[in-house]
């Protein structure tokens, strides 16, 4: 008889937590971003991504010129080698120790300024971002904005990545400063009324 009792009070316990269970879930709402679209349709990430990538063409240009310039000395050094003087010999094989050390440098320099610049860059893209999607939660009551990557399967309609891309692109243009309209022209200056003669 007891054990009956318990397991009708069990059964009743769950049919509780199951209840507050479906209503918890039909009170959550989401949202989800999807970050690949995001990059194909994001006019400032796309600017962003043009920027760094001419940094790099510039950088690796940089170094390809440095080294044809210790190729074409090392190759000098090779066909005149057996022709020239000792002390020639000797400057020209410091000479090409000096722009190997140079090059290398260049290549520490360059990797570290691009990996520089795009982890601040990532920073800054995070940062923006989320402020942005927390200002969308706050305004559109959600209780959650995921990831698309995190997701195996979702409702189209609740992605908001467009929305998500107008705000950030139109956060550039707000940034930008506005021309300033022209100011009026001034007309001709007014003559005093002239006095009537007493």
């Amino acid at each position: 008889m007891k054990r009956g009792l318990v397991k009708v009070f069990c059964a009743a316990v769950a049919l509780v937590f199951i209840a507050s269970g479906v209503s918890v879930a039909q009170d959550l709402k989401i949202a989800f971003v999807d970050f690949n679209k995001f990059a194909s349709i994001s006019k400032k990430a796309q600017e962003q991504q043009k920027k760094f990538g001419e940094m790099v063409t510039a950088k690796r240009t940089a170094l390809e010129n440095k080294k044809k310039e210790l190729d074409g000395l090392q190759e000098q050094l090779q066909k005149q080698g057996p022709m020239l003087k000792e002390e020639t010999r000797n400057v020209k094989i410091k000479e090409i120790g000096i722009k190997e050390m140079e090059l290398k440098l260049a290549e520490k320099e360059a990797q570290n300024q691009l990996q520089n610049e795009q982890r601040e860059a990532q920073d800054i893209f995070r940062r923006d971002i989320t402020k942005i999607l927390n200002q969308m939660r706050a305004d559109r009551n959600l209780s959650f904005i995921l990831d698309s990557v995190a997701l195996l399967s979702a409702n189209d309609a609740l992605d908001i990545t467009e929305e998500v891309v107008r705000v950030y692109d139109g956060s550039a243009a707000a940034a930008a400063p506005k021309p300033k309209a022209p100011a009026p022209a001034a007309g001709p200056a007014k003559q005093p009324p002239a006095k009537a003669p007493k």
